[in-house]
């Protein structure tokens, strides 16, 4: 693990096996310990929560990673065109940026720096910096310089060109984020909306018509305790799936909302295990 959250597909494979390996046991414990009483489903609830919290994690320090590298090209960029401006080669200008902080790019920006010294081939260099990288500005940023270098001509103004190119493109990116972020607000009222609405049908409903051990529901007999389930596993599902439509509406990606289920399944463990 590194510090802005890069994770090698080994390292996360790792994460998701132990992840999933954890909610089996908590679902396996839950079984050995109550059968399949109505706690048990609460351990069902925890197993998914925990399963999917550290993948979330994943996911979040990546996707912050991601947004720290695309928000430091500009800057990095305009450096690099000014060292242009006072005479360095492009190789002289990397090796002086990449003494700079700009955070997780930096170390990127080192090797490089350090494959183009010893003399690897520019482009492949940089095809290969962009892909360590794997953000979608730092690929349309690598393939400009080598298009740049490549045909020629003045060196600073296509610098300052991308610069002002990819300042754009984090200007739509933020706008566009803005405008979807009330759509997360809207899940997250459409989740408590059902929980409320499942808590009225059971106080208002299924109480009352729990008079005796074994009640019908559409011309099915089954316990109180059943209905009980029969409502939290929903509440379960609607968590799970809620919280992945509201990263793909406020993020863009579905993985984003991971972080949103953990926290809308240990709502309704709370809610059905400890208020209901």
């Amino acid at each position: 693990m590194r510090l802005f959250g890069f994770f090698s597909l080994r390292t996360k494979r790792f994460v998701y096996v132990v992840s999933l390996i954890m909610a089996f046991v908590v679902v396996v414990v839950g079984y050995m310990s109550v059968s399949l009483s109505f706690v048990f489903h609460a351990y069902v609830a925890v197993g998914f929560a925990v399963g999917l919290f550290f993948p979330s994690i994943i996911v979040h320090l990546e996707n912050r990673r991601k947004r720290l590298i695309d928000n430091a090209w500009p800057v990095l960029l305009d450096n690099l065109a000014e060292s242009q401006a006072v005479g360095l080669t492009l190789l002289q200008g990397l090796e002086d940026v990449s003494r700079r902080n700009y955070g997780p790019v930096t170390e990127e920006l080192r090797k490089l720096t350090a494959k183009l010294t010893f003399g690897v081939e520019f482009e492949k260099a940089f095809l290969d910096f962009s892909k360590r990288i794997g953000t979608e500005f730092s690929a349309k940023v690598s393939a400009l310089i080598v298009e740049a270098v490549r045909l020629g001509g003045d060196l600073k103004s296509s610098l300052n060109s991308t610069a002002q190119f990819v300042r754009e493109m984090i200007e739509v990116r933020d706008e566009r984020e803005s405008q979807l972020r009330p759509y997360l607000f809207i899940i997250y009222i459409s989740f408590f909306v059902f929980v409320g609405v499942i808590v009225l049908l059971y106080q208002s409903l299924f109480v009352p018509m729990a008079q005796s051990q074994q009640t019908q529901f559409l011309n099915i007999t089954i316990s109180f305790e059943s209905f009980r389930a029969l409502l939290f596993d929903l509440a379960i599902v609607e968590a799970i799936f809620g919280g992945l439509a509201a990263g793909k509406l406020s993020e863009g990606i579905m993985l984003n909302g991971l972080k949103h289920s953990v926290v809308m399944l240990v709502i309704v463990t709370v809610i059905f295990t400890f208020l209901l």
